[in-house]
């Protein structure tokens, strides 16, 4: 195992105590230091080893093992097998020999995987000496107890023999990882025994790595020399680094399946809100349906009891009738529009049954309908009595909804004695139509929004009966037409809503 130490003590320039040296740099100091001396007295005897070119081979292993190296918690703790080399040096050249190839490896795969760019340079020293460190002391306590577990055994049987390398590798995994589980507290707070939960189950393929792979490598090379540890050590390394690009294709797996999850809660939410804000908007159309229609089918039911019960002259005969008719159509505009809206949200695309017509036309005659809706509230309701043809190609009963409800809009939200002017003229390849009052305006901040469906002006729906989806509605007939529809406004001035058609 290796520790990887990401935390960095804040630097602190007040009081000679913050300067002192913290728990975890004279704890890193010590590792390092002892792993330094393991390195010096190595090679200070390599001139005295029998076989220092088989020797030199092993360190090569041992940087080529330990570049496969594996990181697991995250990153503050990693494997490798190269444990298996520095163990065979035990049997070999002995404890100081193997601390110093376990603290060489760590230092070859230092200066493989250093990058010069944006590197603190105080924390890579710092863990290259803690690495050595731990390698190096647990590595050398290994082969003391291996020897020391022999001398006590003897050789003889093969179960007899395989001891003193178990009983040696499990010393070495322990003080291994006590050792670094200590960095780890020091550098992070995390408690030891935190870390050893989770990474206990790393203990019995550390210690078969370095126990059977460590026997068979010395075994190799004693029985074969050179050829022995080509047949052997290959085999291993080429294991590990197909292990470490298995086990770095399931973190890279990982990592796309956690950012698809997250992707797709984030969606879930998303879709969760809109399905909270839809309800909402029902709710509310609800709320106002229910008191929009009752004002008519109060009015119908009114006059309707009045003209039962009563004697009426014809004058008052003729007014109650053209109320009730007043509010059949408010109904029937109701009804319509929710109908149309289920057509919309059903996804449904919208039929035109396309014919050629005068759309000028069209416009005078929508006009003349709501004459008598204008006298009614004294407005003065201006359009081209004799206007000039425009031939446009376009479902005309869905462009006649579009204008009949614009005008009648800007009659409902046009106080008494004010101005409608209607006007068709022809733009280029479109036909353009126009509605202008003097009415009430449209606030700025609620412009944007009055083409959504329930959107109804806050300060004008005691003016008139509405539902909030007429616009709404023009809107989208204007759009299956290829045309646009825009609006300008502003607060007590008046409005002017504006579509354009291609032209046949």
């Amino acid at each position: 195992m290796s520790a990887a130490i990401e935390e960095r003590d804040k630097k602190k320039i007040t009081g000679w105590k913050e300067r002192l040296p913290s728990q975890r740099q004279i704890y890193s100091g010590l590792l390092s230091l002892a792993g330094l001396v393991i390195i010096i007295i190595g090679l200070l005897r390599f001139p005295q080893y029998e076989n220092p070119s088989i020797l030199l081979l092993l360190l090569f292993f041992a940087i080529a093992t330990q570049s496969t190296m594996t990181y697991l918690a995250g990153g503050n703790v990693s494997v490798s097998v190269s444990g298996a080399i520095s163990f065979a040096v035990v049997g070999m050249y002995g404890p100081i020999a193997a601390g110093m190839a376990a603290a060489i490896a760590e230092l070859g795969l230092w200066v493989l995987s250093l990058k010069t760019k944006e590197r603190d340079w105080n924390h890579e020293v710092e863990r290259l000496g803690v690495n050595i460190g731990i390698h190096a002391i647990s590595t050398l306590l290994a082969g003391i107890v291996f020897f020391w577990v022999r001398g006590l055994l003897g050789t003889g049987s093969f179960f007899i023999d395989s001891i003193p390398w178990f009983v040696g590798a499990i010393v070495g995994d322990q003080v291994n990882f006590w050792l670094l589980a200590i960095i780890i507290y020091l550098a992070a707070g995390v408690p030891p025994k935190d870390v050893f939960k989770e990474n206990r189950w790393a203990i019995p393929m550390n210690v078969l790595v370095m126990s059977i792979g460590g026997g068979l490598i010395m075994l190799a090379v004693v029985q074969f020399g050179l050829l022995g540890l080509a047949i052997f050590v290959l085999p291993i390394i080429l294991s590990a680094y197909s292990f470490r690009v298995t086990v770095n294709n399931a973190k890279k797996q990982m990592e796309k399946l956690e950012e698809m999850v997250t992707v797709r809660t984030q969606a879930l939410a998303d879709a969760n809100h809109k399905l909270e804000e839809l309800h909402k908007e029902k709710d509310s159309f609800l709320a106002v349906l229910t008191h929009d229609m009752r004002t008519p089918l109060t009015s119908i039911r009114g006059y309707g009891s009045i003209m039962r019960d009563r004697e009426l002259t014809r004058e008052q005969q003729t007014k109650i009738a053209k109320v009730i008719l007043n509010s059949q159509d408010t109904l029937l505009e109701i009804v319509n529009n929710i109908l149309e809206l289920e057509k919309l949200q059903s996804g449904v695309p919208i039929l035109l049954e396309s014919s050629n017509f005068d759309l000028a036309l069209l416009v005078k005659n929508t006009a003349e309908s709501l004459e008598t809706q204008a006298l009614e509230k004294t407005i003065t309701l201006n359009y081209d009595q004799i206007p000039s043809p425009i031939m446009v190609t376009a479902d005309m009963s869905k462009i006649r909804r579009v204008i009949l409800n614009l005008i009648s809009n800007a009659l409902k939200y046009t106080p008494e004695s004010g101005l409608v002017s209607v006007r068709t003229l022809v733009n280029g390849r479109f036909a353009i139509f126009q509605v202008e009052d003097n009415g009430y305006g449209i606030p700025a901040d609620e412009l944007p929004h009055i083409f959504d469906r329930y959107s109804r002006v806050k300060g004008h729906r005691h003016l008139a009966i509405g539902t909030g989806l007429g616009l709404a509605i023009v809107k989208s007939l204007i759009e299956a037409h290829d045309g646009e529809i825009s609006v300008q406004s502003e607060e007590n001035v008046g409005s002017t809503f504006t579509f354009k058609l291609p032209l046949t």
